[in-house]
This record gives structure tokens, C-alpha cells and sequence, in this order.
């Protein structure tokens, strides 16, 4: 069972995330606990048709994976 994190922890992560890709807008869903990333110079276009422009995952540590792997 996934448990989310306490509001300082996500406030924490977010700043991490955002500091090491600073492109990219960075979103943590308090209803389902889930991370979110969206490349922010792509935010006025239709997401779902460019590839790589959207990422999620249950954990911040998740997420900075993918981005990571997407810089590579």
C-alpha cells in the first residue's frame, strides 16, 4: 500500500525536482499522491499528442528517474 507523504515532504521534493529541471513544471496530486511533469515551454499546446511532453509517477523518486532518462 502506497502511502502519500507529509505536506513537507512533498513541499521539499517539489523544490528539488524544480531546482535540478527548472523546464519542466513540476506537480504533486494530494487526492492520489501521484507526481507529475509537464515540459512548462509546451504548457499552451495539446499535451497528449507530443511525446515526452507529459510524466508520471507514484513516488518523486520516480519521476526524477524518468526525467533524468529523458536528458540522457
Amino acid at each position: 500500500m502506497r502511502t502519500v507523504p507529509v505536506d513537507h515532504d512533498v513541499a521539499a521534493e517539489k523544490t528539488a525536482l524544480r531546482e535540478e529541471f527548472p523546464s519542466w513544471s513540476i506537480i504533486h496530486t494530494t487526492d492520489t499522491g501521484r507526481w507529475w511533469a509537464t515540459r512548462a515551454t509546451l504548457v499552451s499546446e495539446d499535451l497528449s499528442r507530443v511525446e515526452g511532453a507529459t510524466f508520471d509517477a507514484d513516488t518523486a523518486n520516480d519521476l526524477r528517474a524518468k526525467l533524468r532518462k529523458t536528458a540522457q
